[in-house]
């Protein structure tokens, strides 16, 4: 029997600065696709995901007093009943703390056990799969902003893993475009460079000084791009973009994990290791700047694991070859939907002088992920040098409308929108 225990209480967690890439945390790098204030989860935690009711891939976005709701949902894969506690707190833009407490924005002041959890058909090995939605009674934001979800274990009072949704007010009317910008790089990648107008509501009166335009590509919170141009010259209106030198690369690339099945296809998995507990799958390799069968997709259709407790869960290993300009003391790490697109040691690659290339195991449940392989160095993430090639890929925006409150004194969300491009 497995009980998640929610409260409104606000603890904080300790990141160590001076550590280079614990096991489970995100790491010092710059560049990464998470946040800094989210949290890896331990092995033992696998296939999270946050997403409206309904909408698995979607970004974690609440309109308040909409009647919507979130689901959070993730397999323990330990063999005792555990048992979590979730805590809510509210962020600014920046993504500290607010100066507001829980009585502010939260509208629940009460703890209890929840039996939400479902016992997997298979034992190689054997998963609860827990799923909570909110909001509720013993969950209710009331104000909009910025959030971090953050799972302990409730024994040892250990942070999990942490990660963010947002709610946004539903205030005015939004339009974004995305203009795409060609020759304007080095490598020859084309540029995305947003456009927004925003009808701001009466209540603000200074929109200059107190409303403010971010953008988002591919649900990479920890790249969240504040626009550097703003402009309130029409009436009612603010308009804002990200400038040419902070825009986004039009054609990130993705690789398709298409796992759905473990069977041997001779296309993407060669072996199949059935024998052994976990089970082993071992792919294909990739090939530096090649893909023998590219395929057009948007990352945001994927990352969702079979919803069914019938699905398994097996260690993939994957093969790559680099160019001979990489380096075997190189660090190159694998990360995509199934890591939740967190760099840290737990996905770092080794190179193999037996096997000319470089190796990596990750644990992943049946279904299909987005992925890449990033380089580090001098402590930032590399993730365009070892694509492939320049496919033109589906990319998903969103727009973000803050609004700092100078009554209040915390940082709201009026509006979000979402725009895709190809």
């Amino acid at each position: 029997m497995l009980f998640i225990l929610w409260g409104w209480g606000c603890a904080s967690s300790s990141q160590n600065g001076n550590q280079q890439m614990p096991n489970n945390s995100a790491g010092n790098f710059s560049g990464t696709f998470a946040l800094p204030q989210q949290k890896a989860p331990p092995s033992s935690i696998q296939s999270i995901q946050l997403h409206p009711k309904g909408q698995p891939g979607r970004a974690p976005v609440l309109s308040l007093k909409s009647g919507e709701h979130l689901v959070l949902s993730f397999d323990y894969l330990g063999e005792q009943s555990k048992q979590f506690r979730v805590e809510v707190s509210h962020r600014n833009q920046q993504w500290q703390k607010s100066s507001i407490g829980p009585s502010t924005y939260l509208d629940s002041f009460f703890q209890t056990y929840i039996q939400n959890s479902k016992s997997s058909f298979t034992n190689r090995p054997s998963y609860q799969h827990i799923e909570y939605e909110f909001p509720n009674d013993q969950l209710r934001p009331v104000v909009s902003g910025n959030y971090l979800l953050e799972i302990y274990s409730y024994d040892g009072g250990k942070l999990l893993f942490s990660t963010p949704f947002f709610i946004t007010e539903d205030e005015g009317n939004i339009e974004t475009r995305i203009e795409m910008l060609y020759a304007k790089r080095d490598d020859g990648r084309p540029l995305a460079q947003p456009f927004t107008t925003y009808r701001y509501p009466q209540f603000v009166e200074y929109p200059q000084f107190d409303l403010s335009i971010s953008f988002v590509q591919n649900q990479f919170w920890g790249r969240m791009r504040e626009a550097g141009f703003l402009d309130t010259i029409s009436p009612g209106k603010l308009n804002g973009h990200l400038q040419r030198a902070n825009a986004f690369v039009g054609n990130y690339e993705f690789k398709l994990l298409d796992v759905r099945s473990f069977d041997v296809d001779g296309k993407q998995i060669l072996e199949y290791q059935s024998g052994i507990t976990p089970p082993r799958i071992i792919l294909r390799r990739d090939v530096q700047k090649l893909d023998t069968n590219p395929r057009l997709f948007g990352a945001v259709n994927l990352g969702i694991p079979l919803d069914d407790r019938g699905s398994e869960y097996a260690e993939v290993e994957f093969s790559f070859e680099t160019e001979n300009s990489i380096p075997s003391s190189a660090n190159i790490y694998i990360v995509g939907h199934f890591n939740n697109w967190m760099v840290n040691n737990l996905n770092k690659m080794n190179y193999s002088a037996e096997a000319g290339m470089w190796k990596g195991r990750t644990f992943v449940k049946q279904g299909q992920y987005a992925y890449k392989y990033v380089l580090a160095t001098n402590n930032t993430i590399d993730d365009l040098s070892l694509d492939q090639g320049f496919l033109s890929s589906e990319q998903e925006y969103l727009t973000f409308i803050y609004f700092e409150d100078p009554d209040q004194n915390f940082d709201r969300i009026l509006k979000v929108n979402r725009v895709t491009k190809r």
